[in-house]
């Protein structure tokens, strides 16, 4: 028979209490609301947003608030509430407590951006959307969000210009970005309106607040810009520049599952095979730009037939007609890049750069020059130039792919620089100053110069044992196991390694895996005495010593966490409650090897005993 002692009957305190976020007095929840779930006020706050019923939703929101303060989803949807009535201010306050309370949610940064845009503070709303692409770098609303802001920032005037946006009349006067809007699909049918064209040219500072109403102006200045621009509903008086529209799809968070997951793990680049552009049908296009077109694409099947240097006399020509075109010289550079000349590769890939820039190009196309830059530096093995080509990349063009392969870099050049300081000799320089501390008791010391050792000797396992002793002697015990089983990773028959774990694990007061390392190092030596003494303390802290009774040795066994653990375990209580009444039980219970641990646990804890 087993006897449960009163020690598994001990009542469990449940104790509860209100609490507000930073400190602030917690939202009252009105009567009418007091029996309903943060959940359900989260839906009415929902439904009301859908509805334009803004007021009503942000008080549905910090009703819920009132009962679940910690839930990031709150405070986001309340955001985006007080950003629909362009109270910027508190959307700002409620978003900043969004990213406070799940710093790692893409869409927390979002709603930061949007307040920040809002409040026409531009460049920290872009900044915010960076934020949150690093997380995310595949959100749509971040993507079109950082695009709105970058926009506006670029439309910014400079101190002391005359209106909100007066140098748009510089954009639109530009005959080259006439010639652009005139060839881009999305803006090519503006130009059947014959008045169209002069209505650009005529922009100025005083007609910049009623033109930026018109959808066709605004789609000119994405083209202009490279960028796709979404308009608000109605230009701000104050700061007329191009505004991410809040849509309340995207505004409100259904429901807590709509949460970021952590990204995926992305799939190996594969190898680099440059692409160059496809020649487009312009039948409307001047008769330069066609016969670049032509060249481009006899380029493009000679670079497809690997015969480079006929590709690269074609887009050479075809950079002489339209020399207004960085794409012929990224195509140069795809070129040089496939003959490993990576040298002319940069020089051609600069230079479409300088062209894209004083014709005002796509940012992408700036992206794509930086990141075959990037590309060729990475295949000489110079990683960091191609890392900081791809940070210029991204400044242009925010996209997996270029975010993807800098991360990979970054990973690389830090185990090039690991490597790199690998010096056993000067570890062991650094093992004896730390061994000096040690006899001084100066244990942090110490500490510094055993790390300093294990990273110029990362595989010597003595060095952890060394600095486990260090950490032991500042009670920093968790970080002295972690030490020891690294240890013991490195040199498995190193008995120093397992002592040192077990006397850590008794100071811990875990007995239990204190007597099963010690088993395992008396399997490398028996007789050592520190091994004896060890198991030896093992059972003077199991049994009991100094004449002390079983039920003594019971209560003092529930300062052990582990024996608390095994106490709570529902599994373990129905098992001995089961024992109670079928004693028979137990031996079947017992052939299940974690069951029968947690049972011998109690029992030389003093809290079973076996008649």
């Amino acid at each position: 028979n087993t006897t449960q002692h009163n020690t598994l009957q001990q009542p469990v305190a449940t104790l509860s209490f209100k609490s507000s976020s930073n400190g602030r007095p917690s939202h009252q929840q009105s009567p009418a609301m007091a029996d309903l779930s943060a959940d359900e006020l989260k839906k009415l706050g929902n439904a009301a947003f859908q509805a334009g019923k803004y007021d009503e939703a942000i008080k549905q929101f910090s009703e819920a608030i009132s009962v679940d303060p910690s839930n990031h989803v709150l405070y986001s949807n309340r955001s985006a509430a007080f950003a629909s009535k362009k109270d910027f201010n508190a959307a700002l306050a409620d978003a900043d407590r969004t990213v406070e309370l799940k710093p790692d949610w893409a869409k927390g940064y979002g709603r930061r951006g949007a307040a920040l845009h809002g409040a026409a503070r531009f460049e920290d709303a872009v900044a915010a959307y960076n934020k949150g692409l690093e997380i995310d770098a595949s959100n749509k609303m971040l993507q079109d969000g950082l695009a709105g802001a970058k926009a506006a920032v670029e439309a910014a005037p400079p101190p002391g210009a005359h209106g909100g946006m007066g140098n748009l009349a510089d954009l639109f006067g530009s005959p080259a970005n006439i010639a652009k809007l005139k060839s881009n699909p999305k803006t090519a049918a503006f130009f059947q309106d014959p008045s169209f064209e002069q209505t650009l040219k005529s922009v100025t500072p005083e007609s910049v607040q009623t033109i930026l109403a018109d959808q066709r102006m605004m789609a000119c200045l994405g083209v202009v810009m490279g960028v796709d621009i979404q308009t608000a509903d109605s230009a701000s008086a104050s700061a007329p520049t191009p505004a991410a529209k809040i849509n309340p799809d995207d505004m409100v968070v259904e429901d807590d599952e709509d949460e970021v997951a952590p990204a995926a793990k992305p799939a190996p680049a594969p190898k680099e095979e440059p692409k160059v552009a496809e020649p487009e049908a312009k039948s409307d296009l001047p008769a330069n730009k066609r016969e670049a077109a032509e060249e481009k694409a006899k380029g493009t099947a000679a670079y497809k037939a690997k015969d480079f240097e006929t590709a690269l006399q074609h887009y050479g020509k075809a950079a002489e007609l339209d020399p207004t075109d960085p794409v012929f010289l990224l195509n140069q550079g795809a070129v040089h890049f496939e003959k490993k000349d990576f040298e002319k590769c940069r020089e051609v890939c600069t230079k479409a750069k300088e062209v894209g820039m004083d014709n005002q190009c796509d940012f992408k196309v700036l992206a794509k020059a930086d990141a075959r830059i990037a590309k060729s530096y990475q295949v000489e093995g110079n990683l960091e130039d191609a890392i900081k080509n791809y940070d210029r990349a991204l400044t242009n063009n925010r996209c997996p792919e270029y975010l993807n392969a800098k991360k990979k870099l970054e990973k690389e050049l830090r185990e090039q620089k690991r490597l790199a300081y690998i010096d056993p000799a000067k570890a062991q320089e650094a093992k004896e100053r730390g061994n000096a501390h040690f006899k001084s008791g100066k244990f942090p010391e110490a500490i510094k110069e055993y790390s300093e050792a294990i990273k110029r000797n990362p595989d010597d396992g003595k060095l952890y044992s060394n600095r486990a002793a260090a950490y032991t002697k500042l009670a920093e015990f968790a970080m002295a196991v972690k030490d020891c089983d690294e240890c013991i990773r490195l040199e498995p028959n190193f008995i120093k390694g397992y002592l040192r774990k077990g006397n850590v694990q008794l100071a811990m007061k875990k007995v239990t895996e204190a007597q099963s390392t010690f088993k395992k190092a008396s399997e490398i030596d028996a007789n050592h005495p520190e091994v004896r003494e060890g198991l030896q303390k093992c059972q003077q802290a199991i049994y009991g010593g100094g004449g002390i009774s079983r039920e003594e040795r019971a209560q003092a066994a529930m300062s052990d966490p582990e024996v608390r653990d095994i106490i709570q375990d529902p599994v373990i209580q129905s098992i001995l409650q089961q024992c109670q009444d079928r004693p028979e039980a137990l031996r079947e219970h017992m052939k299940n090897d974690a069951i029968r641990k947690k049972i011998e646990k109690l029992a030389q804890a003093g809290i079973l005993e076996f008649r």
